[in-house]
């Protein structure tokens, strides 16, 4: 019992610093960003697919499409701010709020995009 409660704790204590140590810096970020670019989100089994075209000026627009059906628009504005991506959209479920999120490393042109400890999809681009 003791062994498999220490395997289990070694093992979050390790995955916590993997998810840690992928994160993007606020400089990657803005490197990635900075000039522009189109953001594939989410995919097959995220439940939902889009895209996002950053500007290089500060807005952001595009859509995603549940697989419901339904199409959710999104519009507004972007910044980043130490090493998260900050938004604030005028439509969807965090309306005329400000999100700041932490885009962790899944592969060289895709993150896990990460509110606090909430997961909230995946970003990819080319």
């Amino acid at each position: 019992m003791k062994k498999s409660l220490l395997t289990g704790i070694s093992f979050v204590l390790f995955a916590t610093q993997t998810i840690a140590a992928t994160a993007m810096s606020g400089k990657e970020l803005q490197t990635l960003l900075s000039n522009g670019k189109v953001l594939t989100l989410g995919g097959p089994k995220e439940g939902y697919s889009g895209e996002l075209s950053i500007m290089k000026d500060g807005t952001a627009h595009g859509q995603v499409k549940l697989d419901s059906g339904n199409v959710i628009p999104i519009d507004g504005v972007w910044h980043i701010s130490g090493n998260k991506f900050c938004r604030t959209w005028k439509e969807g479920r965090d309306a005329g709020k400000e999100i700041c999120e932490t885009w962790n490393k899944t592969g060289p042109k895709s993150v896990d995009v990460l509110n606090g400890k909430k997961g909230l999809g995946k970003n990819s681009w080319e």
